[in-house]
């Protein structure tokens, strides 16, 4: 069995109980997210369209010393 996490997002707003403002907060289940086998990245699958699927990986990438790029260099 494969070990999963749901992904969710907040969304605060206020209703009125009593004449007073009260903040609420409602919590939405958008996807769900993995760790790879290897341990060094996160896969992570929305559920945005119905019959559409998008999977974002994240990988873990060490921070240059200031000056140095990220990015690879094109050829």
């Amino acid at each position: 069995m494969n070990k999963f996490f749901d992904v969710v997002v907040a969304k605060e707003y206020t209703i009125k109980i009593a004449g007073k403002d009260e903040k609420r907060t409602a919590w939405n289940k958008v996807g769900r997210a993995w760790i790879s086998g290897s341990g060094e990245s996160v896969s992570f699958e929305l559920f945005l369209i119905p019959g559409q699927r998008y999977v974002v990986q994240l990988k873990n990438r060490e921070e240059k010393p200031k000056g140095e790029s990220n990015e690879t260099p094109s050829l």
